[in-house]
């Protein structure tokens, strides 16, 4: 499933990227709703590479037993941002989680827009809304400060086993139903190296890129 999903999410960046002015460096990195989600998330604006941040988040007894309708108990997110030259950026994200009740690991995959027009309402030109491939549901990313994000879930995602490669594999039904919305903190690319199979990619992170 997994090596299929990237193969797609691969080929759909062409698609998700809007059009754009020209390849410069300042343009490329799009509007300045774009440019502002770049500088938090990032750090900086999107030049010809790929970019990427990590957040994370493990959740410990006292908050899960405060939580009892909550099943998640670590997610990991990674962001990743391009741009092809002469065109506005896209976004994509990879998820990991694994439930108090399972040590499995789990994951999910999505493709994201543009944020908006430097027009967008202030509220609006924070999030990205993404869509996990095959009709498996939708993943917001929202800045919260520049240490942290909120990733709102409201109606569970499609997730598969780590590796899977089943076409069929949906595992949303593990999502319970206080796990609608959650903070995660900025952490190293390091750790978000499970959610990427492409040697190149996973050298990326290595060198903090």
């Amino acid at each position: 499933m997994r090596r299929h999903f990237l193969m797609r999410v691969v080929l759909a960046e062409a698609v998700l990227i809007l059009m754009a002015g020209t390849a410069s460096t300042a343009l490329a990195a799009g509007s300045a709703p774009d440019e502002a989600f770049q500088r938090q998330v990032f750090g900086r604006t999107i030049d010809k590479d790929r970019i990427h941040a990590c957040y994370r988040r493990a959740y410990d007894a006292p908050h899960l037993g405060s939580h009892p309708q909550q099943n998640v108990r670590t997610m990991t997110l990674l962001v990743t941002g391009s741009a092809e030259e002469g065109a506005d950026p896209g976004y994509t994200l990879g998820l990991g989680v694994t439930f108090r009740k399972a040590g499995t690991h789990f994951e999910t995959f999505g493709g994201c827009g543009a944020i908006g027009s430097s027009a967008a309402p202030a509220a609006k030109a924070t999030i990205a809304h993404c869509s996990v491939d095959c009709d498996g549901g939708a993943i917001d990313v929202r800045l919260k400060n520049e240490k942290s994000v909120l990733v709102a879930i409201p109606d569970g995602a499609r997730i598969w086993k780590a590796g899977s490669d089943s076409e069929d594999s949906d595992e949303r039904k593990r999502f319970g139903a206080d796990d609608k919305l959650f903070r995660l903190d900025r952490t190293a690319l390091t750790d978000c190296l499970s959610l990427v199979g492409d040697e190149n990619e996973k050298a990326m992170l290595r060198r903090g890129q």
